[in-house]
């Protein structure tokens, strides 16, 4: 990746997103990949949950099937968003029904996608205004 920040000669294997120019304080994600992310320019390892205007570390269970709301509520303030994008690191290889079904329970719908698909969808949400909340499992 070519990245005007970093030294010449040193490797960042992030996949750089779109950036979005501005002051604002929304959670942006800049780069996914290498185990972590860069968010508003912060680089992070780990998963994360993202929120529009905090991010934090995450520890999700390491398979995406054992998630359940709590996982995910626990993080919330009041009151929640009514999406939460949930990046599952490769292609979902399930739709995660039980889970959908906890979290629309409380009002929230979720969609399951890739973690580089959430990425960008998230970036879009966050270009239009909208409330939501993100869980993004780091990917190598």
């Amino acid at each position: 990746m070519n990245d005007p920040k970093q030294p010449s000669g040193t490797q960042d294997s992030l996949v750089t997103i779109q950036t979005f120019e501005g002051g604002s304080d929304l959670q942006l994600i800049h780069g996914y990949g290498d185990n972590g992310f860069r968010i508003t320019g912060a680089r992070l390892s780990g998963s994360v949950f993202v929120l529009p205007r905090i991010t934090q570390s995450w520890t999700p269970p390491a398979d995406c099937s054992q998630l359940t709301a709590a996982h995910i509520t626990a993080l919330f303030d009041d009151p929640h968003p009514p999406l939460f994008i949930l990046g599952v690191g490769g292609a979902p290889m399930e739709p995660l029904l039980d889970l959908a079904t906890q979290l629309r329970s409380i009002g929230i719908a979720l969609e399951v996608m890739s973690t580089p698909a959430a990425c960008r969808t998230w970036n879009v949400l966050m270009s239009e205004g909208r409330f939501a909340g993100a869980g993004l499992y780091a990917i190598a």
